[in-house]
Formats: C-alpha cells, structure tokens, sequence
C-alpha cells in the first residue's frame, strides 16, 4: 500500500467523509515569474511561428526550420495571452497591461492599448474588432487596424477569458463568476449566466448547433442554449475545476481539467473515457483522428479519439497550453525556455528554439484548496476528530496523490484514513 511521504502506519481506518474546498481566489496566474520559459499557444501564419516569451520577447521564427526571423521585447512578460493574426498584424497582451499589435512581416510595433490591468489571456477578431479582457474587470472591444477604443464592458472581476463568437455575439466569462453574452457591436448585455465559482477559460468555449458548452471552476460543464442563456444540463467533472475549454469533434466532447483528467463525453454529458494524469492538463487539439495535448507533467500527450496512449514526448520542465499543428507538425512551448517542432504522426523531434533566459517559476497547481477531512465518530480514540490540509504544506507529487488515489492518508500521528470520493447525481467517481 502507498503512502504519501511522511506518514505513520499504527493504525489504519475506513475514512467516512472528506472535502475539498476552495479557499481563496485563483491567483497563481500572477505568480509566474520573469524568465525564457513559454506559457502559450504558438501561432502559424504564413509558414511563420509567432509566440511570446516570458522573458518579455514576442519572437516569429521560420516554421520549418525554426530560424529566428524577428523579435520584439516588451516591458514585461507574454504569458497564456497568445498571438492571433488579422489583416497581416500580430496581436498579443503583456502582464504590462498593453494590448501588443506588431507587422507580422519584421515585427514592428503598429500601435499598443494601455488597459489597468494585467492581459494574459487571448483575444479574438470579428470584422476588424479586436475583443480581449483584463484584470482590470473590464472587457475591452478595440478598432483592430488603429487600436482605438470602441467600447468597454465592465465586470465585478478579472476577465481572463477567451472571447468566443456565435451570430452577432461575443460570450466570455468573469472572476465575478458569470458567463456574459453581449452583442459584439455595441457592448449590450444579451444574458448573464452565474455560477458557484471563478470563469477563467484558455480557449474558445464549444459550440454545437445553438448549444454552448461552458466550463467554470466550479467543476461543471454545462450545456447552455447559446441565445438564451439557459441550462440544459450540466455535469460534474473533477474537484479542482475547468480552466480550459472543451473540444468538440464529430459526436465527442473532450474536456480537459485542473486534476489532470481529460474526458471523452457524448452531447448528453455521458463520460465515453477518461484519461488520467497526475498534473493539470491544457487545451486539446485533434488532427488526423489523434488527440494532442500538453500536461505540467512535463509530458506532450498524443491519445486516440477513444482516449488510449499512441505517444508522449517528454520535456524538462512542465507544458500547458494548447500545441498549434502545421503541414504534419506539432508546435508547442515549455517551462525548459525551448519551443517544440514535432512530427505529428510519431512524435519524433524535428528542431527545437531556446530563448533566452532560465526557466521561470510557478506556483504549485492546487494551492488555493484545502482538504477538511471528518473521521467517524466511532472510529475516533482521541480528541482528533478534524485536521485540515493545506496544499502548499504538502509536496505537490503528494498532494495530488491525496486526491486521486484510493490509499492510505494521515489523518493524524496515530491515525491513517483510506480516501473516498463523495459521489452524488450530479458527478462521476473517479
């Protein structure tokens, strides 16, 4: 039987209940520190690779043999905001608070927006308008040519949420935790969905017919009438939330969350498979009936579309964010400072990019929850009857195990509990 590291094996009891709870806020974003490391999505437009660094560069290299073309450094870094390309421009966001808008030709700088806030999520484009958030509270609808403001919208929290598109609509959602649905001309609210929890989403949120799939900290995926704002169902899905946004291909919903868990569904929220990490994993991608994607276990997956192991290519430092794919190639960015070309079909490594710097630093994954664990009452044989366990106290290996593992925790120094999740109708066991 396992044990996480430190534990006492007297006694060994039968655990009646546990939680886990969130205790504060998701900030580890804002922790990551100056550094070569690469915490975004790549982008490919014209066989260039543009991405940004966290060393403060945005860089565009040539995409089949990872030569430095250009590179333009900002005031600070470029992190989880990813480059996207409209009419030849390059924008990105910077923990400076600018919006970025470069010549993606050489790298000259077309124009910048200040906002007050962090910007380290991705923006979008819809006929020439440029949507973004920040940690400002507002979300901000800009003139993508020359950078000027056409409106803004305001939250009750951070906006780190990628805009998603449907009709004349643009959706996002809120650390205030609402989904918002506005009419991407003017900025008026069409609806405004609450949940249990903050909105953070990496990736565009999925779309089917008129039916949206929303994904929240609060661990459930919904499925909302994108016109309406309605719920048709939902599901729980992990215990650490959803930060980044579901997959759809054919008839598969692939969900990706915070415990390192990417699901298989069908459109009526039934888990089809589920495969299993140790660490949080980032946005998927499918290409040529294979599943791809990166995990702070430092791995890059490729699965089949019935969640079975095809490949993994390992790097020095975690990875999370969504890999590009061109012309049979797998571009992604790692915590080790280097930039990944692979084949796509093998994974064989075909050239790889190093920025400058050394890798950056990172919180652990799962800080901001404790666990409250309550043993029966019969079982106890002194005054412990609750002890609470903060994450940043415990290594983050160990941690994870507590949660996803049926073995032997410390409940106190004469006591070890064997864990079990609650199961109710709205979630799965896992």
């Amino acid at each position: 039987m396992e044990e996480m590291p430190g534990s006492f094996d007297d006694f060994s009891v039968e655990m009646g209940d546990y939680e886990l709870k969130k205790v504060k806020k998701y900030d580890r974003l804002w922790k990551i520190g100056t550094g070569g490391s690469i915490d975004q999505c790549p982008l490919i437009f014209d066989e260039k690779l543009y991405f940004g660094s966290l060393n403060h560069n945005a860089f565009c290299l040539n995409a089949l043999s990872g030569e430095l073309i250009w590179k333009h450094k900002v005031s600070d870094r470029i992190c989880i905001s990813s480059p996207i390309e409209n009419n030849g421009i390059i924008y990105v966001g910077s923990y400076d608070k600018n919006m970025y808008a470069f010549d993606s030709k050489n790298g000259t700088l077309v124009w910048k927006f200040k906002t007050e806030g962090i910007i380290n999520t991705n923006a979008g484009v819809m006929n020439n308008i440029l949507y973004f958030g920040s940690a400002d509270r507002n979300f901000y609808a800009l003139n993508a040519i020359e950078g000027s403001l056409k409106w803004k919208f305001g939250t009750m929290g951070e906006v780190n949420s990628e805009p998603t598109f449907f009709d004349n609509c643009v959706l996002f959602g809120s650390y205030d935790r609402n989904f918002y649905c506005i009419e991407a001309e003017t900025g008026m609210l069409t609806w405004k969905l609450e949940t249990y929890n903050e909105v953070q989403n990496s990736g565009q949120f999925a779309i089917h017919e008129d039916s949206i799939y929303l994904t929240s900290f609060d661990n459930f995926l919904r499925k909302v009438n994108v016109k309406t704002g309605q719920v048709l169902w939902k599901k729980k899905l992990g215990q650490y939330g959803q930060t980044c946004a579901t997959l759809i291909h054919d008839d598969l919903l692939i969900v990706p969350t915070e415990d390192g868990i990417v699901f298989g569904l069908d459109f009526h929220g039934n888990i089809k498979w589920k495969f299993t990490k140790n660490k949080p994993v980032g946005v998927p991608v499918v290409y040529n009936g294979k599943v791809y994607f990166t995990c702070e276990d430092m791995n890059l997956y490729c699965i089949s579309l019935e969640g079975n192991l095809i490949w993994k290519f390992r790097t020095q430092e975690i990875n999370w964010w969504k890999p590009s794919i061109w012309e049979g190639r797998i571009y992604f960015g790692s915590y080790d400072c280097h930039m990944y070309c692979l084949d796509a079909e093998t994974g064989k490594l075909f050239w790889k990019f190093r920025t400058e710097g050394s890798p950056s630093k990172y919180p652990p994954a799962y800080e901001e929850f404790e666990i409250e664990v309550k043993i029966p009452e019969s079982e106890i044989k002194e005054e412990t009857s609750e002890k609470r366990y903060d994450l940043a106290s415990l290594d983050e290996e160990g941690a994870t195990n507590f949660y996803k593992s049926r073995m032997t925790y410390q409940v106190s120094t004469q006591y070890a509990s064997k864990g079990k999740y609650q199961v109710d109708s709205d979630e799965e066991e896992f």
